[in-house]
C-alpha cells in the first residue's frame, strides 16, 4: 500500500512540475528583423507571430522601432520562439495625421485606421509565414508591397 501511494504521489509531483517543462520555458530562438513597406521603413507597426500545426507556445508579438526593426516577444516576457511554423501578420493602424494611436487609446474609441492590406493585417488571410529551426539566426524581414503598379 505504501509503494501505491508513493507511485502516485510521484506522478502527482511530476504532472505539476512537468517532466521537461514546457517549450514556453526554454530553447527558445531569437526572433527579430525589418519591416518596411514598399521599401520605405515602417515605424510602429504591430507584427505578431502565430504558432501553426504542432508548434509549442502562444507566439509572440513586438512593434517596430523608428527604423522598422522589431524583435518577438512571448506573451510570458521572454524574447524568441520555439522552433516551428508561424503565420505572421503584420498590422499598422494609423490616425489620420499619421501618427500611431496612444497606447491606452482603444481601438473603437480611435480615428486610427488600419494602413496595410488584410493579407498581411488579418490573421486569417495572411499570406506571410516563417519556419523557425532552433538553430536559426536569420534576420527576418519583410518588405511589403502596398502601392499599385
Amino acid at each position: 500500500m505504501n509503494r501505491l501511494f508513493g507511485a502516485g504521489l510521484l506522478v502527482g509531483l511530476l504532472a505539476v512540475l512537468g517532466c521537461g517543462g514546457s517549450k514556453d520555458e526554454g530553447g527558445l530562438v531569437p526572433v527579430a528583423g525589418n519591416i518596411k513597406v514598399d521599401g520605405e521603413t515602417a515605424p510602429n507597426a504591430v507584427v505578431k507571430y502565430i504558432p501553426q500545426g504542432n508548434t509549442g507556445g502562444h507566439g509572440g508579438t513586438g512593434t517596430t522601432d523608428s527604423t522598422g526593426r522589431y524583435e518577438i516577444t512571448s506573451p510570458y516576457g521572454k524574447k524568441g520562439l520555439p522552433p516551428g511554423q508561424y503565420k505572421v501578420t503584420i498590422s499598422r493602424r494609423l490616425n489620420p495625421d499619421g501618427s500611431p494611436p496612444g497606447p491606452n487609446e482603444m481601438p473603437i474609441e480611435s480615428n486610427a485606421r488600419e494602413t496595410l492590406p488584410v493579407k498581411y493585417a488579418d490573421q486569417e488571410k495572411t499570406e506571410l509565414k516563417v519556419d523557425l529551426s532552433a538553430d536559426d539566426k536569420r534576420s527576418f524581414d519583410f518588405d511589403l508591397k502596398v502601392k499599385k503598379k
